[in-house]
């Protein structure tokens, strides 16, 4: 993954390294009476390693059933999690009549919906010919969801006990009792921190070449990626195959990509640059973005 950035008229850029590389996305199923026969190993605290997951795991190989209190009802299956895969999980969940309870996420994992919802046109997902936006997209899924039966509440999850059956599950409004939980908290793009990023995020900023790359807003452009992994390589690399040229500005003194990526950077049509600093983007009337880039030294074509 990447965070690109383009401009019609001259300079589009685009992020692509290890350590502005989105997390990888979470998604973990458990069940109660998968337990029972294959008790988990004993962990005290788990913390999920995800920044869209901040919720607390406790876990026990004990197998006793832990009876809920008398008059509260349990769940079957509780989703934590609102983008693609958390909505996927709801529709086939609902679908097989399992009243599904879909925690959708309120501050703490961005907008619910997940990295979608960010995104102007999607144009590679199957039966959209004419290409939907990312919030329209996530919009129909939702509704899919609901009319299924998914029960939807926009709040973030604090808690998760699966110390024993039924497992719980603490929001920042209620607190469910449930046999199974679908953690799919989804990943979130690391940012360069640059000034005006959000403002020109998916309009000329992007963290995935393979995403965007060949939409118009790109193609024929000049483009940058930030990074000097196998990441980055990789991607500058398959963006030579729309970009005009592509600038690969390493912050490092040195490439990190493995030897076979570097050979093939020296065939394709990518500059590369060493010790970089990208500091100020910018807007004109006749330029949407620009770069400025310091210490850069260049190794040449």
């Amino acid at each position: 993954m990447a965070t690109l950035f383009s401009s019609p008229s001259h300079l589009a850029v685009f992020s692509a390294s290890s350590s502005t590389s989105t997390t990888t996305t979470s998604l973990l199923f458990l069940n109660s009476s998968l337990l029972a026969r294959r008790p988990l190993p004993r962990v005290n605290s788990l913390r999920s390693s995800s920044p869209l997951s901040p919720f607390r795991v406790r876990a026990s190989s004990t197998s006793q059933l832990i009876q809920p209190t008398q008059g509260v009802p349990v769940e079957n299956v509780v989703i934590i999690g609102s983008g693609p895969a958390g909505y996927t999980a709801a529709i086939y969940a609902a679908r097989a009549n399992l009243k599904p309870v879909v925690f959708e996420g309120l501050q703490v994992g961005g907008v619910p919906g997940g990295q979608l919802m960010t995104t102007t046109e999607v144009e590679n997902f199957p039966g959209f010919p004419d290409g939907i936006t990312g919030p329209d997209l996530m919009d129909r899924m939702r509704r899919q969801a609901e009319r299924w039966g998914a029960e939807l509440y926009q709040e973030d999850v604090e808690f998760v006990d699966v110390n024993g059956r039924p497992f719980t599950v603490r929001s920042t409004e209620r607190e469910i009792k449930c046999h199974a939980v679908i953690v799919a908290t989804g990943a979130t793009a690391r940012r360069l921190g640059l000034p005006k990023e959000d403002e020109y995020w998916s309009r000329g900023i992007s963290a995935c070449a393979i995403c965007d790359g060949a939409s118009p807003l790109f193609k024929g452009q000049i483009l940058a990626v930030v990074g000097g992994g196998d990441t980055a390589t990789e991607e500058a690399i398959y963006l030579t195959k729309y970009a005009r040229h592509v600038h690969l500005l390493v912050r490092r003194g040195e490439l990190r990509a493995s030897k076979a990526m570097q050979d093939r950077l020296l065939m394709a049509n990518v500059s590369e640059y060493l010790t970089t600093q990208t500091s100020l983007c910018t807007s004109t009337p006749k330029q949407w973005m620009s770069l400025a880039i310091r210490k850069a030294k260049c190794l040449g074509y």
